[in-house]
């Protein structure tokens, strides 16, 4: 590696540069800027080193560095490749999650209105396991979708175990 690319990116070097100079400070390197002689005198100053003994701790640490980018770089670019798949689902996920729950809200405004044509309590149960069981089949349909998940019985089976408690009739107490 040359130092024209360090100082391209010296940014990106400060923390390798302060694990090799823990002596140095951020405010050193925000004078240093990426200059290589600039470095070399914060390394005289801070280290109390001659200027070759300065300037030869550069170059080992540039070659150092060099090396280490070269082994790791393949290992890097798989592990962006990675986290780039996964963002990317993640956003996925994020997109499906606000239009599933855009959809909901649309539905949970539309329930009021049917009450109201509802005539009897019998209605009103009817509208509230028809309204609970498209719920759990659009959480459980939007669910398979972002986590790929093979389609199942889950959101029937649901339905029909919405369905069964609501058409139970409650024991009374006795007074």
């Amino acid at each position: 590696m040359n130092w024209e690319r360090v100082e391209g990116n010296w940014k990106d070097f400060h923390g390798k540069v302060l694990q090799q100079w823990s002596k140095l400070t951020n405010d050193d390197l925000n004078q240093v800027k990426g200059r290589r002689d600039a470095l070399r005198g914060k390394l005289q100053e801070r280290y109390r080193m001659a200027r070759e003994a300065a300037e030869q701790q550069i170059e080992d640490w540039v070659r150092t560095v060099g090396e280490e980018g070269r082994t790791s770089s393949k290992a890097g670019e798989s592990i962006q490749g990675a986290y780039e798949y996964w963002f990317e689902h993640m956003m996925d996920m994020q997109r499906q999650s606000i239009a599933l729950m855009s959809q909901r809200m649309a539905k949970a405004m539309e329930l009021p209105a049917r009450f109201a044509e509802c005539r009897n309590p019998a209605d009103i149960a009817k509208a509230q396991a028809e309204f609970a069981s498209t719920m759990v089949a659009d959480y459980y349909e939007a669910g398979r979708k972002m986590l790929n998940v093979p389609t199942q019985n889950f959101a029937q089976e649901q339905t029909e175990v919405i369905g069964q408690q609501v058409q139970k009739p409650k024991p009374r107490v006795g007074r």
